[in-house]
């Protein structure tokens, strides 16, 4: 995305991409923004039908649907649990919705079988994923533009959000208990384990006019997934031990609310007019202006990331950018330009990850090969390859905000998209010829009407003389300034999820920056 129409550059705010965390007694984790499953008839009986209306920063913004199903499956009654989330929000001005659809399958007896989730990446995109237990591990299938199987480890242990909605009752839970579950996310497809802290009672708002009532707190939290700590869920019971109130600081979004009502109630229109602009609050406000952002040749900022243990590994170090004076929460990045590969004694070369063809940058796909050839023509050097790789993919492209993270072999279809897309079918013509690449994540300098801001953005990297180069056909300059400022990296190798932009949820809404200083020509 370029962002609001008052930016000046070509930045981008990947939080499109994903949300973060839990709703309702169930704890799910949602890291991703997901459009949910076709809407179909009941294919059995209805055991459960539950709905919370949400509010993000004080505006009713959609709802959280659970509900549970009695249905045939190999020969035995499960019960399938599916809760659905759809919020509508704003972003740089448009209204946009954010959707999703994940569950569990479990036997009466609380026996996890199957989970599933469906992701849309794109317009007329999807990719869906069913898992069967078997044993310890866990069968998954990806239903996409093609097929994909692959195992997960699996603990018999498991909870099911249907019994995760009757957790608390089934305990009698008291103020002072702390007890762990394990749990499936299925944004990672990994088993983590769940913590429960049950605190004291407490006077809290609830819906419907109706004053403060005094009900039981409790805390919910996820082990940490992948060196990442997702934010609590905060629940109040009411005396029959039913949440009533949840919330949850979602990065990049804000305090999302829900209160437990009727579907009437739930299904309301969002108020569009009064919602916040998340695609503003995710930007990061600067103290003063680069007069000319994209050529400084070095720069040094002060950044401060608030609430986490280490916060100096927040953003990369690499040949680019270092990491100095580390003081508690605060510390230096100096970063300097990169204007091509430099001479590099014996110079290695590349995991073969970087060049293989994998779901998200799929290299292998015919129109990316076509393109490729095109942009590339007679060429013979990496380097040069890249460069019009880079130029071409920047001249070919149309700029469109209504992308969520289409795959490259999409993007070599519709040549729309905004920094993902753009970065996404760079990586892939790249691989294409032969040029081992990746993409890179982090931060990019911008211009607001009244201030400077970094606002999120991706671009790609490729490998040429033993080193990592990297290149940004959103901007298509031939190089990448020290305005860029890189969280971390990633090869999309064997990945089927937007995992790799997990890292970003350690900087959403937790970082401050200040510019110390920035050589300009």
């Amino acid at each position: 995305m370029w962002g609001d129409p008052s930016l000046t550059l070509g930045g981008n705010v990947v939080f499109k991409e994903f949300a973060v965390r839990a709703f309702c007694g169930a704890c799910l984790g949602f890291l991703l923004l997901l459009n949910p499953l076709p809407a179909g008839e009941s294919r059995g009986k209805v055991v459960e039908d539950l709905w919370d209306v949400a509010y993000l920063q004080g505006a009713r913004t959609g709802f959280v649907h659970t509900s549970v199903e009695e249905i045939p499956r190999g020969g035995q009654k499960v019960l399938r649990t599916t809760v659905e989330l759809n919020l509508t929000v704003k972003r740089f001005k448009d209204t946009i919705q954010l959707r999703m659809e994940t569950g569990t399958e479990e036997t009466p007896a609380g026996k996890v079988v199957g989970v599933f989730m469906r992701q849309y990446l794109g317009k007329q995109q999807s990719l869906q994923i069913t898992g069967i237990v078997k044993g310890k591990e866990l069968h998954l299938k990806a239903d996409g533009k093609e097929r994909t199987t692959w195992t997960a480890p699996w603990n018999d242990e498991v909870i099911g959000l249907y019994r995760q909605q009757r957790l608390f009752q089934e305990r009698k839970v008291k103020p002072g208990e702390t007890f762990t579950y394990l749990s499936f996310e299925p944004s990672v497809n990994v088993v983590v384990t769940t913590t429960v802290n049950v605190k004291d009672c407490e006077e809290v708002q609830v819906l419907g006019g109706a004053g403060k009532k005094r009900l039981l707190r409790v805390e919910t939290e996820t082990e940490k997934i992948q060196g990442v700590q997702l934010p609590p869920l905060v629940s109040w019971l009411d005396k029959d031990l039913v949440p009533v109130r949840s919330q949850v600081e979602m990065p990049g979004l804000g305090k999302i609310v829900l209160h437990r009502t009727t579907e009437k109630v739930a299904r309301a229109p969002a108020q569009s007019a009064n919602l916040t602009d998340i695609g503003l609050s995710q930007l990061v406000p600067l103290n003063r202006r680069i007069a000319q952002p994209y050529e400084a040749r070095t720069a040094v900022y002060r950044i401060t990331v608030k609430g986490d243990k280490d916060p100096a590994s927040t953003f990369s170090q690499d040949s680019r950018q270092k990491i100095k004076k580390v003081e508690g929460s605060t510390f230096e990045l100096h970063v300097r330009s990169f204007k091509g590969p430099r001479a590099v004694e014996e110079p290695a070369e590349a995991d073969r990850e970087f060049l293989q063809s994998s779901y998200f940058i799929k290299c292998d796909d015919a129109r990316v090969k076509e393109l490729a050839r095109q942009a590339v023509g007679s060429e013979k050097d990496p380097w040069k390859k890249a460069l019009r790789i880079e130029r071409w993919v920047h001249d070919h492209m149309t700029v469109k905000h209504d992308e969520a993270l289409a795959t490259a072999d999409h993007v070599a279809r519709t040549l729309e998209g905004d920094c993902t897309e753009f970065a996404m079918l760079t990586a892939a013509l790249c691989r294409a010829e032969g040029v081992p690449s990746r993409t890179a994540v982090g931060l990019i300098y911008a211009d607001q009407k009244k201030n400077a801001v970094m606002a999120f953005h991706m671009w790609t990297e490729v490998w040429v003389k033993g080193q990592w180069v990297p290149i940004d056909a959103t901007l298509g300059r031939g190089f990448v300034g020290a305005t860029h400022l890189k969280i971390t990296d990633h090869s999309w190798y064997e990945v089927r999820s937007q995992t790799p932009l997990l890292p970003l949820v350690r900087v959403l809404g937790k970082a401050s920056i200040e510019v110390v200083s920035a050589d300009e020509p």
